[in-house]
């Protein structure tokens, strides 16, 4: 064993216990013993629903606790869904309510459907918003931890922006300038400064950031590199500026991934037209292999920042998409000076200013950022009968369909299930603001075109776990603030970091290695060389087939890995760890998503609706970002809008 290697044991007396106080969670004495799965399965492909507790696990305080990721009931449900044989009838509904609209979703696209009905509805028109999860948002909520009397907020899922150049009239723009205008967001923040009498560190303002060329050499990054004894392993800090000299790695090796990362736009288009239909008709690891003539291991670097971005790495990802993020060899560096930035809980920022927007009393306080921020959910204010906006949530809607042919029906009929009963509403219109993989189920009458475009969409599995650590003295020794590995057998992730804190109202969370922060691993699940159908189903049969404890089991296996010879100890170091499981996370844009060289993408034929029902949600565009979400919600309403 290398020496001043430590090693770590964990007592076999420590149990799980919840924050109270502010005192920490301890880490499951499971860690040590025979970890079993919380769901069992059939076959990889038909998960049962022997759900236990210790699948979900713990969800921190605060009004997010209960909703981290997808919880238990909305992988039942979604199963139910997708097994049911007999359809429930209207008709046998007791309880059935009259909406001018109902927006099945409260995640962006949803409540950019409500922002453009709450703008244009006449007197006396009604909306009503159903989402399956106990929060609204979607993948944009937030996990709160409490440590030593710290409160630290963490995203579930969403997070990261560049802010946007102000406009003059946001109704004259789309995506992120209109909504940043429109909902009066500031683009001065506060941050935590990090203090001269410490080392110099360069900290990411999100979670993303760190992986992407260029915007990377802002962050501290350390890039770990296994040696041939598995507890042993080697630190590059800042690897790139030094032009990877001191990597444990091939010369040709080197080359190769210095020819990738410097490699500006190797190709010139005379339209965006023309660059998708180019690009869309492969994916970028063969651009680069054939195109740039690079070895494979360029492809294999960009994998990290595509299959955190896509879902799946460069093997799956259409050109095209990589051109969009944009990727090396189909873009230039990113200028230094891009304000990138994340709000305390990641894109719940922008849900929670939505929905301040639509029914003000649903978050305490003033329409002003650090109330809207810090503010407290008021759930009883979500769902008033008074209201022209309401939305209920852990309402699992079973069905959508016209009362009669589309063309000439009077209304929609919706179905959905609370609380163990069913209940039915008739609308004039639907806006289906969630994701395809549960829209060809739930919509009875969806033509022919729609049903076959939803059936090619592929959707990747994504894994957020927050580790509130009690110190982060381990990464300050090491100078990083970011980390990056190359995943051997058995490993867990491939990226983890800590962000710079920003500060809102009374919402202060420190920024000292003694203190407490978290950490968080963003994990996406891909297997390079399967097919992509092959790989989102092996990922997400993992995600959805492992339990609480095994997990736990893993994330700290893998953090005494990296960081034990640093001086990390779990007893001492972890307060606690909140998983959030998104089984149909991204929308992979593979070749030929975006139209190909034919130009007929796969959501054209989604985008017309049909009826009296439209269809607006993120995987729609192919990249999934919060501004073109808003923007597929309100192209939605608009089509139905006359129909209210």
């Amino acid at each position: 064993m290398p020496k001043n290697k430590k090693t770590f044991s964990l007592p076999l007396n420590i149990t799980r216990r919840d924050f109270l106080n502010g005192a920490s969670v301890g880490i499951g004495a499971t860690l040590l013993g025979q970890i079993s799965s919380g769901i069992s399965y059939a076959s990889s492909k038909s998960p049962s629903l022997n759900i236990s507790a210790d699948w979900y696990g713990y969800g921190g305080v605060g009004d997010y606790r209960s909703s981290h990721g997808n919880t238990p009931e909305v992988v039942a449900a979604a199963h139910r869904l997708r097994q049911q044989k007999v359809l429930p009838d209207l008709a046998s509904v007791k309880n059935v309510e009259q909406f001018n609209l109902v927006i099945v979703g409260s995640g962006m696209a949803g409540l950019g459907a409500a922002l453009e009905f709450q703008k244009t509805r006449r007197e006396g028109q009604t909306c009503l918003l159903l989402d399956n999860h106990p929060v609204f948002g979607g993948e944009a909520k937030e996990n709160e931890f409490n440590v030593n009397g710290h409160r630290l907020i963490a995203p579930q899922g969403a997070n990261g922006f560049f802010v946007p150049e102000a406009v003059d009239d946001f109704n004259q723009v789309s995506g992120d300038p209109r909504y940043y205008a429109d909902l009066n967001i500031p683009r001065e923040f506060s941050y935590r400064e990090w203090t001269s009498s410490n080392r110099p560190l360069k900290f990411c303002g999100d979670n993303y950031g760190y992986l992407v060329r260029g915007l990377q050499e802002m962050t501290s990054v350390g890039h770990y590199f296994s040696t041939d004894n598995s507890n042993s392993g080697r630190w590059l800090v800042d690897m790139w500026r030094s032009g990877l000299a001191n990597a444990p790695i091939a010369e040709k090796k080197r080359q190769t991934l210095l020819q990738w990362y410097g490699a500006g736009a190797t190709r010139k288009f005379d339209s965006e037209e023309e660059a998708r239909r180019i690009l869309d008709t492969m994916s970028y690891k063969v651009f680069l292999e054939r195109e740039l003539g690079l070895d494979p291991d360029a492809a294999s670097y960009a994998d990290l920042f595509l299959a955190s971005s896509c879902g799946l790495g460069s093997d799956a990802i259409s050109a095209y998409a990589a051109y969009q993020l944009p990727m090396p060899g189909l873009s230039d560096v990113p200028p230094l000076d891009l304000r990138r930035t994340s709000f305390p809980g990641g894109n719940s920022g922008f849900v929670r200013h939505f929905v301040k927007r639509l029914i003000p009393e649903a978050i305490a306080g003033d329409e002003v950022f650090e109330d809207i921020i810090n503010g407290k959910i008021n759930f009883e204010a979500l769902d008033k009968e008074e209201q022209p906006i309401r939305m209920r949530q852990s309402s699992t809607v079973l069905s959508v369909g016209h009362q009669g042919k589309p063309d000439s029906s009077p209304e929609v009929n919706v179905i959905y299930e609370r609380n163990g009963e069913t209940y039915g509403v008739k609308a004039n219109a639907v806006i289906m603001a969630t994701g395809g993989w549960i829209n060809q189920y739930v919509v009875r009458d969806m033509p022919p075109p729609i049903r076959s475009s939803y059936s090619q969409f592929q959707h990747a599995p994504f894994l957020v776990a927050n580790v509130a650590l009690t110190n982060w003295r381990f990464l300050e020794k090491l100078g990083i603030t970011a980390a990056i590995w190359s995943k051997d057998a058995g490993d867990f992730g491939y990226t983890c970091n800590i962000r710079t804190p920003m500060q809102v109202g009374g919402y202060q969370p420190p920024l000292d290695p003694d203190r407490p922060t978290v950490l968080s691993f963003y994990t996406p699940f891909y297997s390079p060389g399967l097919p992509i159908k092959a790989q989102v189903s092996t990922g997400r049969s993992e995600l959805l087939n492992t339990s609480y404890s095994e997990y736990e089991h893993k994330i700290i296996t893998q953090m005494i890995k990296l960081f034990g010879a640093s001086g990390f100890d779990p007893g001492k170091d972890v307060a606690g760890i909140i998983l959030n499981r998104w089984g149909h996370a991204y929308s992979v844009p593979f070749p030929g998503f975006f139209g190909g060289a034919e130009g007929v993408g796969l959501s054209d034929s989604i985008l017309k609706g049909y009826g009296r029902i439209s269809f607006g949600h993120s995987e729609l565009e192919g990249l999934q970002h919060y501004g073109p979400a808003a923007d597929q919600g309100r192209r939605a309403f608009i089509r139905i809008k006359d129909m209210l």
